[in-house]
């Protein structure tokens, strides 16, 4: 085997496999507008998000009753919804909005407390000052699982701080300082 032939094979051996071709205008759900949270407390869990994580905004509030909405959610008859949608300052994405479910009690998921769980979602925000944050979150009795970690991000190559904690149900939230 000639050198020349040798290092293009082995040059294509390092090359990234090509890609299967894409449709031409692939399906799409759409932008993510919102979460929705089941919480136990509504009150509880609008403090925490609006005072505590900073959404101050209401965006709409509500309660919902009926067969469409027992079908929907699997609920017994005559249960019923109270509902916040809480967003940031600005366009409306990004949104939490609350649950709280009446007039029949909700299994709670369970969770290993100190770790992330399989099936477990994540609510990540960012924000200017994890300090702040923790100053804020105290006085309600809220503070984060550990002190902040300094994660590098490989495309940008930032070493952002970030932090884990839980809201009033247990929801993991990611925090990530970007000022």
């Amino acid at each position: 085997m000639t050198p020349d032939r040798r290092a293009l094979l082995i040059g294509s051996a390092l090359t990234a496999a090509p890609l299967p071709a894409l449709a031409q205008t692939a399906p799409s759900t759409g932008q993510l507008v919102r979460c929705a949270l089941f919480v136990s407390d509504l009150e509880a869990s609008t403090a925490f998000y609006r005072d505590g994580i900073g959404l101050p905004e209401l965006l709409f509030e509500g309660a919902l009753q009926g067969a469409p909405l027992e079908r929907l959610l699997g609920l017994t008859e005559g249960a019923g919804v109270r509902f916040r949608i809480l967003k940031a300052e600005g366009p409306p994405y990004g949104m939490i909005a609350l649950f709280q479910v009446t007039g029949q009690t909700l299994t709670r998921v369970s969770k290993t407390a100190g770790s992330v769980n399989i099936g477990e979602g994540v609510l990540v925000f960012h924000r200017p000052d994890l300090d702040a944050l923790a100053a804020r979150l105290a006085p309600m009795g809220h503070a984060f699982l550990g002190a902040p970690e300094r994660l590098v991000d490989t495309p940008q190559r930032r070493t952002d701080r970030e932090v884990m904690l839980r809201d009033p149900d247990g929801v993991l939230i990611n925090v990530i300082e970007r000022a």
